[in-house]
Parts: C-alpha cells; structure tokens; sequence
C-alpha cells in the first residue's frame, strides 16, 4: 500500500498548491494552468476533476482592493487534506464505464479530510477510489462524506462511472483518526 500512500499524498500536494494559487492573483494563469494540469493527471480521464481557476487575471484587474482582500481569504482558508486511512478491497463492482479502463481486481479507498479550514471537528470529506488503469495509477471515483447526515454520496449520477461496491476488504492502514464523532466511529469500525 505505500505505492497508493504516497500517490493519494502526492495528489494532496498538489491539490492544497492549486487550492492556495486558485485565488493568489500573484500567480499568473499561466503558472496555475500548469498547476491544475499536474493536479488533474491524478484522474482517470473518464472522471477527471478539473480544477478551472475561479477567476482569471483579466477578472482581476476589475476588482477592488475590498474585493480582492476578500478572495484572498480563500488562499489563508486553504490547508492540505488529512489522510485518515486507506482500505484495499478486490473484487470491487463498477460501472460498466470504470470497469473497461481497470487493469486488475485490486482498488483502494482513500479517506480524507477537507480542503479548507472551517473551525471544525477534522472529519471525513471524501474517498478518493485509487486503482491500476490502462493510464497507470489513477483516482478512478470520488465520494463525499455528510458528516451533519450522516452518509456517503456519490459526485454524480452517471451510474456506468461509479464504484458501487468496493468488494471484499482486504487490509486497512490507519494514519490519524478524525475528531468528528460519526467519522470516528467509521474510522474505529474496522
């Protein structure tokens, strides 16, 4: 598993850089398109997650001081998500969609926290699906975790690209227990 470890950090790397530059209007387009463009080459390109910059430095020019101190607030708000733990199941049931792109019976779930700091019990916020694909090793899925629900859902509705079941689990490796009381007693299950 410490091939997947360190692939899900290398994403969280470099997602928490493009977060953080998203709203750094000292970053040109340029410098963020190659950053969302590294970013988004974690993902299989059926379930690709793009990263598009909110604003672009034309928008920029036409904020005010008072404006743009604002947006600011999101690159301090920024922080890197946590990894909680990471399952490895086989036998995992797709979408016909998913299924024609993986290369083996093996795919791993990444728990995560949140992208931005939010005063808040650290808790789960998504699973990123990490699997060997026909382009290496990709994040093939997401789910994001309600934790006032509590319950998973799933990033869309395009059932031949989900994860229905990720199968029989096979190891667990925990990192750090969240804090909120429904993803710890998630975390603590198994």
């Amino acid at each position: 598993m410490e091939d997947i470890k360190n692939f899900i950090e290398s994403f969280i790397k470099d997602e928490y850089a493009c977060n953080k530059a998203n709203y750094d209007f000292s970053i040109s387009d340029e410098e963020y398109e190659n950053m969302r463009l590294k970013l988004e080459d974690h993902f299989h390109t059926v379930n690709i997650d793009e990263y598009w910059r909110a604003l672009e430095e034309e928008d920029v020019l036409e904020l005010t001081i008072e404006m743009k101190d604002l947006y600011f607030q999101n690159v301090v708000r920024a922080i890197p998500r946590t990894l909680f733990q990471i399952k490895q199941y086989k036998n995992p049931k797709v979408g016909e969609g998913l299924e024609r792109w993986l290369v083996n019976d093996e795919l791993f779930a990444c728990y995560t926290s949140y992208t931005e700091n939010n005063d808040l019990p650290l808790d789960y916020a998504t699973v990123f699906y990490v699997a060997q694909t026909n382009e290496g090793l990709k994040i093939i899925y997401k789910i994001r975790y309600e934790s006032d629900v509590p319950e998973w859902r799933h990033s869309h509705d395009l059932k031949i690209n989900q994860v229905k079941n990720p199968g029989n689990l096979i190891a667990v490796e925990k990192y750090q227990a969240p804090e909120e009381t429904n993803s710890l007693a998630d975390y603590n299950a198994e």
